[in-house]
């Protein structure tokens, strides 16, 4: 009797084992065809990728009931997710005591909660690295025909935009960045194989047009740093290659300015609109200047509220004091942000805003970093998506766009989580 029930408890055992084996495989394929869709649909079908992220949210969840071997989170885990958590926390706080309840104002903050079981998910059954290197590919190639075909057919003045969004900032922002990523992703292939630099130049030429195309200048200004970032991909990487690659850059600036009227007609007139505002105050286009003027009333409503901010959604009430002294043009009412990441969570709130933003940035590229040696590819391309929407966000409010915000807040937590998974593997293979 004691043997057959020995025996009985044995094949039981076999088939948990078996069936939790089989809903691990599951959940990686599952999780790895939803991470390829993200960057496919980020910049041209923005309704799939939110379909996306919910599905990734609802497999988090119910990956929690599957059973695994304990895995304790490092320290440095620890702190990313603080970082994550206190920004909503924060901001639910400010409402409570000052603005009242403002749903619309806690969609950005609220995402970094959603994606926290989706990062706990990843970093338990992993994901597919290929599926999101193919993801990131296709994405940018996508990005590129889509602007192509809208410079053919509506001519070189237009500017191109997403499939299904009209933001352009986030086209161009996120294009620039799939191209860059797909360069890192595919670096262990292009450092043992030249051929697959043909692929690495396709993907990197289409975003990099579609960027153009998109006329942002904003996603522009992150490049020097982008490629100097991209210089760590090499197998040796020293502080000449970076200034040989940032020489090769500005070359290459230089020469689509001097043959493009649109990116001429799109840069122009900065230098003029830039120095007539700080020697006269006054606005004289709809970039340039009048973001010059935003960042000036949010430090001046910083500076009389540098601790806690004047809260959301209180930007329109706080600058017009500083309108009617003569201190800002009065065409600065007319907008209700600062039109800065960082200026805008200045005003809001005070010497916190900054630092709550920039500790998720900087936790997430300490966090990459760790794992340059183990896997370049990956921890390179988590690092360019950090620095890049840290340089969008200095000229737009980079998360409150929905599909940069989706875009960014998911794949931090698909790299983060797939970079922590291989940790564990070789911590579990030693």
């Amino acid at each position: 009797m004691t043997i057959l029930n020995i025996a009985k408890m044995t094949q039981q055992l076999k088939m948990e084992v078996s069936c939790s084996k089989n809903i691990h495989i599951g959940l990686f394929w599952l999780v790895s065809l939803l991470a390829l869709i993200v960057p496919v649909a980020s910049v041209n079908y923005p309704s799939a990728l939110y379909y996306v992220a919910v599905g990734l949210v609802v497999l988090g969840l119910c990956a929690v009931i599957v059973r695994t071997d304990p895995q304790p989170l490092s320290k440095l885990e620890k702190v990313m997710i603080f970082t994550w958590l206190f920004y909503p926390f924060y901001t639910a706080i400010d409402f409570w005591l000052r603005t009242g309840w403002i749903w619309t104002q806690f969609q950005e903050p609220s995402r970094f909660i959603l994606v926290l079981p989706i990062y706990l998910m990843v970093r338990r059954f992993g994901l597919s690295q290929n599926a999101l290197k193919w993801g990131v590919f296709l994405g940018a190639i996508i990005a590129g025909v889509w602007a192509f075909y809208q410079k053919y057919e509506m001519g070189n003045d237009f500017r191109a935009h997403g499939g299904t969004s009209g933001l352009k900032a986030a086209f161009g922002d996120i294009s620039i960045l799939l191209g860059v990523m797909s360069v890192a992703l595919f670096q262990p292939h292009w450092s043992e194989d030249k051929r697959w630099w043909l692929i690495v130049l396709l993907a990197l030429s289409f975003g990099l047009f579609a960027s153009l195309a998109s006329g942002t200048k904003g996603g522009w200004i992150s490049v020097p740093i982008l490629c100097w970032v991209m210089v760590s991909l090499a197998r040796h990487p020293t502080y000449t290659k970076r200034f040989i690659v940032l020489a090769v850059m500005v070359t290459g600036a230089v020469s689509v300015w001097y043959f493009s009227p649109f990116i001429q007609w799109r840069v122009g007139n900065i230098p003029l609109a830039v120095m007539t505002y700080l020697e006269t105050g006054q606005v004289t286009d709809g970039s340039a200047s009048i973001r010059l003027a935003l960042w000036h009333a949010a430090t001046l409503v910083f500076i009389d509220n540098p601790l806690f901010g004047v809260g959301p959604s209180n930007f329109d009430v706080a600058k017009l004091p500083y309108i009617q002294a003569g201190l800002l043009p009065e065409v600065v009412g007319q907008l209700d942000s600062a039109h800065s990441q960082f200026f805008d969570t200045l005003h809001e709130s005070g010497i916190f805003g900054p630092v709550m933003v920039f500790s998720i940035y900087g936790a997430f590229i300490v966090f990459c970093r760790q794992y340059l040696a183990q896997n370049k590819a990956l921890a390179t391309s988590g690092l360019l998506l950090a620095v890049g929407f840290m340089d969008f966000g200095l000229v737009e409010m980079i998360w409150d766009i929905n599909n940069a915000g989706v875009f960014f807040t998911v794949m931090m937590v698909l790299i983060a989580g797939q970079l922590s998974y291989e940790q564990k593997m070789r911590q579990a293979s030693h």
